[in-house]
């Protein structure tokens, strides 16, 4: 198995020691699992460790001066929103263990999740001429390093959510919520749709970051979005070009074509996508309406839901 050459010098493993990640959630603490099924976009991942740095052996691994200052930091990757941000940072300058927490915006998140805990040089090294060979001499160079990946996938009803700035997109500047679709129904929801919100919109995007407790207005400004939202999926899904594509593809387990047709059998009564596409082509009025209808049943449910 091929390995990375460092062009400078690093310590043993045992320099860094790192407790697994425990997940936060409404049920208590436990410990982050490798997949998260049930993950949902809009609430933060709230994640902790435990972390102990042997700086004395660093530095003399590293051929470093008995005063080097080192950093622990915490950096992270989201595959499917192909965002990374930096989520922790300490100085380090003895033998320490330390709890490590940190908070990660669900909107920012999608696809895989990879977390590295890192031990870094976090100054310059003074004096590097007279530094031996092979010695570390620049601030952020890596010195060892922990990484967890950890898979998000949401349910049928959740997708990645990310703030933008729309100008900068393409988009016109006042619209408040953009929805990203694939040309290819049959790819991972997760991965295949997006939910992009107008940065300047600070009603909305307030609005999506406390959605699992939002005030009355917030979830009035939420369900009208959502609602545009689940007509634009359905639309899409009965369009003749993505119809066949849709049924062929229903069976692919976290396929974006399996959430559309649980989306429109829940909407409709179990309705196929055939029937319901005949039925709006027949009656697009009457089809408006009922669509309409269905959606605000779903929410007064969900208001009714414990």
């Amino acid at each position: 198995m091929a390995h990375d050459v460092m062009p400078f010098l690093q310590p043993a493993p045992q320099v860094l020691t790192c407790g697994p990640w425990q997940l936060a959630d409404t049920e208590g603490t436990g410990e982050l699992p490798a997949l998260l099924p049930d993950w949902d976009p809009q609430a933060d991942l709230a994640l902790s460790r435990h972390v102990t740095v042997d700086h004395p052996r660093a530095l003399a691994d590293c051929r470093l001066p008995p005063d080097t200052p080192l950093a622990l930091v915490v950096d992270w990757h989201s595959s499917a929103a192909h965002y990374t941000g930096s989520a922790f940072r300490r100085l380090v300058v003895d033998a320490t263990t330390l709890t490590v927490q940190i908070k990660l915006s669900g909107t920012d998140l999608g696809g895989t999740l990879v977390i590295h805990t890192r031990l870094v040089l976090a100054d310059d090294v003074s004096r590097p001429e007279a530094a031996p060979p092979f010695t570390p001499l620049h601030a952020g160079e890596i010195l060892c390093e922990q990484s967890t990946e950890v898979r998000l996938e949401g349910s049928a009803s959740r997708f990645p959510i990310s703030v933008i700035d729309f100008p900068l997109h393409g988009f016109d500047e006042d619209a408040r919520w953009v929805l990203g679709l694939p040309e290819d129904p049959a790819v991972p929801v997760t991965g295949g749709i997006r939910l992009y919100l107008n940065r300047t919109d600070t009603e909305l995007v307030t609005a999506a970051t406390r959605a699992a407790a939002p005030t009355s207005m917030q979830r009035r400004l939420l369900e009208t979005m959502y609602d545009d939202v689940a007509r634009q999926l359905v639309e899409a899904c009965l369009r003749p070009a993505w119809r066949d594509a849709v049924t062929d593809a229903a069976d692919e387990p976290g396929s974006l074509a399996e959430s559309l047709t649980v989306l429109v059998s829940n909407l409709f009564h179990g309705a196929s996508l055939q029937t319901v596409a005949t039925w709006r082509e027949a009656e697009p009025s009457v089809f408006a309406a009922a669509l309409q209808g269905a959606l605000r049943r779903q929410h007064q449910k969900r208001r009714e839901t414990p």
